[in-house]
């Protein structure tokens, strides 16, 4: 498993918790959408900047949205280098 996937689940573990949800793994199809809409949405506020809040499961689950954000950056950087080296880059404008 990449480290990004290692990173996605343990902060899916935290949401899953905090929504009420039990396990990820036996999560029906609606929930499991839920769940993937609430980790990215962490994942996209995360501010690693920001002061972790003092409630522990509140900070746990700031650290791994921060780490799981990171981590997906990462991946991203990645793929382009990737793409680059094949000489497919282009513009963001270009996106269509």
């Amino acid at each position: 498993m990449a480290e990004w996937e290692t990173k996605r689940q343990a902060l899916a573990e935290l949401a899953a918790r905090r929504l009420g949800l039990g396990d990820p793994a036996g999560l029906d199809p609606d929930e499991r959408a839920t769940l993937d809409r609430e980790v990215e949405a962490l994942a996209d506020r995360a501010d690693p900047t920001a002061p972790a809040p003092t409630d522990p499961d509140e900070a746990r689950l700031h650290r791994a949205a921060a780490e799981y954000r990171a981590a997906r950056q990462l991946r991203a950087d990645e793929d382009n280098v990737r793409l680059a080296e094949r000489g497919e880059v282009f513009a963001p404008e270009d996106d269509a």
